[in-house]
């Protein structure tokens, strides 16, 4: 449903109100993460108006990017809404080359494998993409972007309002 990266937290809303996560999250790229115990977590933002504010903002940001994407799965192409996950993988790694299986898109984008494999495949032979063994490499970003629907940019311009400077949608 969502994409999130150094930028974000995860469970911040629902740690605040039932204690309890809801959902499933899945890490698609190696990296390293913090986890704040509840007790630590509250006296911060208790303490702290900034950071607060911060984690509003992000969880406001995180909840447009959300509808942004529910909206998005139901009126856009599987090509569309696959260049828009592309593109926000690389934005929250800072890297070209994205670690992302055809798998782990298909799941994404709520399509078959063979799907992907069809998008993929023909985003490569645009020249938009090199596909590698669990990886994509983006050759044309403007071309990516303009293969994307607008939702790409709608989602880079609410994180962008919200929390300037967070990462970079370019």
């Amino acid at each position: 449903m969502a994409i999130f990266g150094r930028e974000g937290t995860l469970g911040f809303v629902s740690a605040l109100i039932t204690r309890q996560s809801f959902g499933r999250y899945i890490t698609q790229v190696p990296g390293t993460a913090s986890r704040v115990p509840l007790d630590r977590l509250n006296e911060g933002v208790a303490e702290r108006p900034k950071l607060r504010h911060t984690m509003f903002r992000f969880t406001e940001a995180f909840l447009a990017q959300t509808l942004q994407t529910v909206a998005c799965n139901a009126v856009h192409s599987v090509e569309a809404r696959c260049c828009r996950s592309i593109l926000t993988t690389r934005d929250r790694t800072n890297r070209d080359e994205v670690p992302l299986t055809h798998e782990a898109l298909a799941e994404m984008l709520g399509v078959q494998r063979s799907t992907v494999s069809s998008v993929t495949s023909a985003l490569q032979k645009a020249g938009l993409i090199v596909q590698g063994r669990g990886t994509i490499r983006i050759t044309n970003r403007n071309g990516l972007e303009a293969t994307a629907c607008e939702c790409y940019r709608a989602i880079c311009d609410s994180f962008d309002r919200l929390l300037p400077g967070a990462f970079r949608c370019d």
